[in-house]
């Protein structure tokens, strides 16, 4: 799916950011969490309406949000997500959007793992 050398969440991107506040940095990480929910449904929808300048901006959008929580194999599915909508290749994204939603679900598992119970995402 991605490049292996990459991590699903990268946890001393946020230890560098805001520092050793365990409950801040869950707080910043389930943020995330909803937001990339948000995102990804209006990027299917898109999809669907085959607006490839909408998908490269809210990819582009996520991708910010992605790499300040440190989740990094997003990150890179983004930037891919970013291109093939920029050619409009529809195929590509299809498997991009897919592999980000899988992507997405293994950070909610190492957020939920590590963090206290917060809100759902249902992607």
């Amino acid at each position: 799916m991605t490049d292996s050398n990459l991590k699903i969440l990268n946890r001393h991107t946020m230890l560098d950011l805001i520092g050793d506040d365990s409950v801040m940095i869950h707080k910043f990480q389930t943020h995330f969490l909803e937001q990339a929910t948000e995102s990804l449904k209006k990027i299917i929808v898109f999809y669907h309406d085959e607006a490839f300048a909408e998908i490269k901006e809210q990819a582009h959008f996520l991708k910010t949000s992605a790499a300040a929580v440190g989740a990094e194999q997003s990150v890179h599915l983004l930037v891919l997500l970013e291109k093939s909508a920029e050619i409009k290749n529809k195929l590509q994204c299809s498997t991009l959007i897919e592999n980000i939603e899988k992507a997405l679900i293994l950070v909610r598992e190492e957020v939920t793992l590590y963090g206290e119970s917060g809100g759902k995402c249902d992607f």
